[in-house]
């Protein structure tokens, strides 16, 4: 990897037989064709194999870039235009899609994965900036999203009698001004006889409870708390999502092309 870009230092179609000889995947007759590269694609890559040992034999050359430069050259002298043409098509053709390659290593080179290090007593080198706090929590949140919470009112999950408090005589599990964690108790609805405590889906502050009073019949949607989420999720618009997801590939593209 050089300024951002691959350089290939073994041909991509020899790296793709030997993953796929590392996945015990190779062709079998009779094997499953879920776990096995499929006969066409076999046939393919044996026949693109077959043809690059023979070039580098033709040619006298054993690494992949220098095959790569002889390519690129004038015809060698015991070849003729049709040979050697016919040759260069079928090193492109072979070689045709075999950019997306290239996406693996392009994306751990974006996100420091090389920077990761396992040492010669298997214990493992982390990089500082892995461990940075804020960095951890943004990546706890792909990893675990928090819930939703885009609306300012906490809505009744479903219709009964609304209570605000474990029992009467106790204090209400959340006052206006009261921040709440998420998976906290907010209040209690009764359905036939049956007492279910509703936890809060994500955390906020309550500006302001809506039904105050024990005993009250609430229905299934209706406004109970208005609230202040601690998350402030971004909504990307189609047309945003697109933009960036241009752009990241453009990018891509720049590099391995």
């Amino acid at each position: 990897m050089s300024g951002g870009r691959i350089t290939w230092l073994t041909n991509p179609i020899e790296l793709l037989a030997e993953l796929y000889h590392f996945l015990h995947m190779d062709f079998e007759e009779g094997k499953p064709a879920a776990h096995m590269i499929w006969d066409h694609d076999d046939e393919l890559l044996q026949r693109g194999l077959a043809f690059y040992a023979a070039l580098k034999q033709r040619l006298g050359v054993f690494s992949h870039a220098d095959l790569v430069h002889a390519l690129a050259g004038p015809k060698p002298g015991d070849m003729t235009d049709e040979q050697w043409q016919a040759a260069q098509a079928a090193h492109n053709g072979y070689q045709a899609g075999t950019e997306i390659l290239s996406v693996l290593p392009m994306v751990a080179l974006d996100t420091g994965f090389f920077d990761l290090k396992v040492n010669a007593d298997l214990s493992i080198s982390i990089p500082a900036e892995l461990l940075e706090k804020g960095l951890q929590d943004r990546m706890a949140k792909v990893l675990v999203p928090p819930p939703t919470a885009k609306s300012d009112e906490v809505l009744a999950a479903s219709g009964g009698m609304f209570y605000a408090r474990e029992a009467p005589g106790m204090e209400p599990f959340v006052q206006e001004g009261a921040h709440f964690t998420q998976g906290q108790p907010l209040y209690i609805v009764e359905v036939m006889k049956m007492f279910n405590k509703v936890y809060a889906p994500f955390a906020g502050t309550i500006e302001k409870v809506l039904v105050d009073a024990d005993g009250v019949i609430i229905k299934k949607g209706q406004p109970l708390f208005k609230v202040t989420p601690d998350e402030k999720i971004v909504v990307e618009t189609p047309e945003e999502v697109a933009a960036r997801m241009r752009k990241k590939t453009s990018a891509f593209l720049t590099n391995l092309l």
